[in-house]
């Protein structure tokens, strides 16, 4: 579950920061302090769920001002569901963020409010979505928008097995599936090549990416690990990163 808060109050962000980290499940934290920074991070977020609280009085901009942004725009990814958190207490407030979107609201006055109450609700509401059938060509097709955003070009023949890996990877419908025994085999089958010249082409490419694309965009479009060693990801970090990135879409309708 990947989730954006956008909250201004840095005591409460580290709160929240901490509880993600000692979850017992996966959740994917980013944070924002203000309006102008959560706009640019919710364009390519892929954000399952955003955490909104309502009076940014020490940045720019407000909730409300995010969410009649957040109506304006079209997503490359479906809408995320909003948890508005507030002190605010006003009706009439909060009929106007209802109306604007906000699916639920919490009160961070409430005597049993904290971040993983907030947590807990986010995720039982991000399972019970319905999940769209997926379909192999608009599966390839969202990987690929991904992708090409992160600098990979197809001049080079990894890059097309790189996307074939994403989609084998999501439609094996394990967490970690190997790549050497589970991955790499069905690409190559698929290309007629061989479990190495697949593995080595992927690595190619991301090598030449690293190389060939600006550092601006690589930070904007690549927000995973890296090799610290080299300083570019490994196969499996780049796979599992674009996995990510479009599972919401799929998980749940692969068998």
């Amino acid at each position: 579950m990947r989730v954006l808060l956008i909250e201004d109050e840095l005591p409460h962000c580290e709160m929240y920061v901490k509880c993600a980290e000692n979850l017992p499940y996966e959740a994917d934290l980013e944070v924002s302090n203000g309006l102008k920074q959560a706009t640019e991070l919710t364009v390519d977020g892929f954000y399952d769920v955003v955490l909104l609280d309502l009076e940014l009085n020490e940045s720019d901009g407000d909730g409300v001002s995010y969410l009649q942004w957040l109506n304006t725009i079209k997503l490359d990814y479906e809408r995320p569901f909003v948890v508005v958190i507030t002190n605010n207490r006003s009706k009439a407030t909060h009929d106007i963020v209802r109306n604007l979107g906000a699916d639920y609201i919490f009160l961070k006055l409430k005597p049993d409010y904290s971040p993983r109450l907030v947590f807990d609700f986010a995720l039982k509401c991000h399972q019970s979505k319905p999940q769209p059938e997926p379909d192999t060509a608009d599966l390839e097709t969202a990987i690929a928008r991904i992708v090409e955003k992160i600098g990979f070009t197809y001049d080079i023949s990894g890059t097309d097995y790189l996307i074939s890996a994403v989609s084998v990877v999501i439609y094996a419908g394990k967490k970690n599936p190997s790549l050497s025994k589970e991955v790499y085999p069905v690409v190559a089958k698929k290309f007629k090549k061989s479990d190495w010249s697949i593995n080595k082409a992927i690595t190619t490419a991301i090598v030449r990416t690293w190389r060939m694309t600006d550092v601006e965009t690589l930070a904007v479009n690549y927000t995973s690990n890296i090799d610290f060693d080299t300083g570019i990801p490994t196969n499996k970090q780049m796979i599992f990163y674009i996995v990510d990135r479009v599972k919401k879409d799929f998980v749940g309708t692969v068998s």
